[in-house]
């Protein structure tokens, strides 16, 4: 009997067989794989192949390597499932309709021949329906990354964009405002985008948000590509400035607002927690309840629990539900409360959230009491949602709260008495997963087929866990690989009698599912998990990924990619990377246990050697003519970045500001002072144009601190130099 491959590529990458979630291995025989997939049902010459896997550095034997690779694929889908071409290839056999990227474009193609518009809408529905984030997110591959998911993303734009277009021609602009505003967000140069903002804004008669949005969309425009909007965006502008002129309404002013739409994305696999989510939603009924009538006060729930309890995940999750009632603004923060010295202060935290509503930099004043009354006075009256993520006490919340009509959701691992004492906030404790509910997160997680079959060692995992999500999680990837759930159980049964490494209520838990999952890691992929840990921050791109681990760039891809799938490293975006703190803490910890002092100190010694001239590579895009002998006493073993203009060496830095801080205190807390000093002259340039002085001054200050006296002239004259540079 033949199986039934099911393959999904329109997201994350999911591969099933007779409904049944298999395993298929990261690096080439993923990219093999989609390869085959995408000429499903034609075959495809070992030339061919050889290109999308290696580029102009295939391996000595093509045709050997490639038939070891068949082989193992065909272990995981079936025999029957790739056959081999006479002249020299392979073909897969899947069915179509087993793959999600051929029945989203079968229904664009009957959408385009639907009879009417109410059923191309809905043939529209359908298809984006099957789009669940980044295609082929989990294969490593550039030949995927530059010649077919941008080709797929257009594809999905335009359905996007016809599909909004029906609804605007159906008068639901209102509804699309929401939607808009993060598709602005996520792609702030996509001029098509904003043209329907601004118009779903007109026609909605918010003609002051309109004028707001163009001008922003400009202003952007302008700064990243030197350009002014196109012909369509300027003709939407026109028909706004001709409503207000009908009007007698006067084009804003630099008080005007943004509509921000920051909240991460919600996990579609979410179980459990019914009764928790029913409880939240009582307190904020209750608080507004209490009042008669007139302004509705801000709402502010804190959510403590352990680490690893599933905390933000709850609360991304709540705060979707509760979008329908705060639907003026939804602003996201993660705090980083419990990231040593990353944590997010309340002074920059607002600033940022100033930007993000619109307000210019050089508006917003020093003084952390002005900012907050600034943040309030602009968000007065909005019905807003505020998700503060990781806080680690009651002062670094209290400023980011709006006076009136808001929700505040905090999280923190610990008890925020004081905010619920002094500010009012309703508290709950998050507790660990009921058994059921483990059980349905496995589900979600395995497939609810692979759980029924084995239901008892189900509930064994789950109590093995602790209930808690994150271990569950974790143990879900092994089991993915694992012949029965017993087998799994058992070996996370052997794995409880290690130490409790985290020293909290779910240690035991969250140390032996990690255990595990080093345990299954090969020789390099244990090394660069290991040497992620003496990364100054939690979150990276790939080369700097490479330069602590002392690999190349495509291998430490690969091995990123198998951390991934390991659940034991985040890839929020295709060339980032992040470490939960608790794993980034186990990898820290393997790394006293098995690299001596000195591979430590030459891990940090590499990446911030790559920092600095990284730092510098981008300066020396914003002010070409400095001299930089400084840096010539540090090689870096990863070749920097080299931005192509001001523009991308900008970007770079604002992408890389939060890390570089991290980096900076690292280095001059450590005795790598000269370091410190050298990557904050580098970054003077771009502090002086884009960060607000009282903001840029503690980096500096930090450098001051680290001891190397022989960098005081030269920070001096990058300090009193500041407004001298233009970029």
């Amino acid at each position: 009997m033949t199986p039934q491959v099911h393959v999904n590529v329109l997201g994350s990458w999911e591969v099933s067989v007779d409904h049944r979630d298999v395993a298929v291995p990261p690096g080439h025989q993923r990219a093999l794989l989609s390869a085959l997939l995408l000429s499903a049902g034609r075959p495809v010459a070992n030339d061919t192949l050889a290109t999308h896997l290696w580029g102009d550095r295939p391996p000595a034997n093509v045709r050997a390597t490639l038939s070891t690779y068949v082989t193992r694929l065909r272990g995981v889908l079936g025999k029957s499932a790739i056959v081999t071409y006479p002249g020299g290839g392979y073909q897969l056999t899947v069915d179509e309709d087993g793959v999600d990227l051929y029945r989203f474009r079968r229904l664009l193609r009957q959408a385009q021949d639907a009879p009417t518009a109410d059923a191309e809408l809905d043939l529209l529905r359908q298809a984006l329906g099957l789009w669940r984030g980044r295609p082929f997110t989990g294969v490593a591959s550039d030949w995927l990354d530059h010649g077919i998911v941008p080709l797929l993303t257009e594809e999905w734009f335009a359905a996007t964009e016809r599909r909004i277009d029906l609804e605007i021609a159906k008068g639901a602009f209102r509804e699309l405002i929401a939607q808009l505003s993060e598709l602005t967000s996520a792609y702030p140069l996509r001029e098509s985008l904003w043209s329907r903002l601004i118009e779903a804004l007109r026609r909605s008669g918010r003609r002051a948000d309109a004028l707001a949005a163009y001008q922003h969309v400009r202003a952007t425009l302008r700064e990243e590509l030197g350009i002014e909007p196109g012909e369509k965006l300027q003709a939407v502008h026109q028909r706004v400035l001709r409503d207000l002129s009908d009007a007698d309404v006067e084009e804003p002013d630099h008080r005007t607002t943004l509509a921000p739409h920051q909240l991460p994305p919600d996990n579609v696999k979410f179980v459990g927690r019914t009764d928790v989510l029913a409880q939240l939603e009582r307190m904020v009924d209750s608080v507004h309840n209490s009042r008669d009538g007139g302004e509705q006060p801000t709402v502010i729930v804190a959510i403590d629990g352990a680490p690893g309890i599933g905390k933000t995940t709850l609360a991304v999750h709540w705060a979707h539900r509760m979008v329908d009632r705060y639907p003026d603004a939804q602003i996201y923060l993660n705090l980083r409360g419990h990231s040593g010295d990353d944590q997010l202060r309340p002074s920059a935290a607002i600033g940022a959230v100033l930007r993000s509503l619109g307000v210019p930099t050089e508006r917003i004043p020093a003084d952390l009491d002005e900012r907050t009354a600034l943040l309030r006075s602009t968000l007065a009256g909005r019905r807003s949602l505020v998700l503060l993520d990781d806080a680690r006490d009651a002062r670094q919340v209290r400023a980011l709260c709006p006076s009136d009509s808001s929700l505040v959701i905090v999280t923190s691992r610990n008890q925020l008495r004081e905010l619920s004492i002094r500010d009012g906030a309703e508290r709950l404790s998050l507790p660990r997963l009921c058994t059921d509910d483990a059980v349905d997160l496995l589900g979600a997680a395995l497939g609810s087929a692979r759980v029924a079959a084995e239901p008892l060692a189900a509930k064994r995992l789950a109590e093995l866990c602790g209930g808690v999500p994150l271990a569950l999680v974790i143990v879900a990837e092994h089991a993915q690989r694992a012949s029965s759930l017993g087998a799994v159980a058992q070996i996370l049964t052997d794995e409880m009698n290690g130490p409790d490494a985290f020293g909290s209520g779910v240690g035991k838990e969250l140390y032996a599912a990690l255990s595990r999952s080093y345990r299954n890691l090969g020789p390099t992929s244990a090394a660069m998990f290991r040497r992620l840990g003496v990364h100054p921050a939690g979150s990276m791109c790939v080369d700097a990924a490479a330069a602590v681990a002392d690999l190349g760039v495509a291998e430490a891809r690969q091995v990123l990619d198998q951390l991934v799938d390991e659940h034991l490293v985040e890839q929020p975006r295709p060339d980032r990377y992040e470490l939960h703190d608790l794993i980034r803490l186990y990898a820290a910890e393997e790394a006293r246990r098995n690299e001596s002092a000195k591979a430590r100190r030459a891990a940090l010694h590499r990446v911030l050697d790559w920092y600095l001239h990284a730092a510098v590579s981008a300066d020396s895009v914003l002010r070409p003519g400095r001299h930089r002998d400084v840096v010539s006493p540090f090689a870096p073993r990863v070749a920097p970045p080299r931005p192509a203009d001001q523009h991308e060496a900008i970007a770079w830095f604002e992408r890389e500001f939060d890390v570089l801080q991290a980096v900076v205190r690292c280095a001059a807390t450590h005795g790598w002072g000269g370091h410190a000093w050298r990557i904050v002259l580098a970054m003077a340039t771009f502090l002086d144009h884009r960060v607000a002085w009282h903001e840029s001054t503690e980096i500096f200050e930090t450098a001051f601190q680290s001891g190397e006296m022989v960098a005081l002239a030269s920070l001096g004259t990058a300090i009193t130099g500041a407004g001298h540079a233009a970029p």
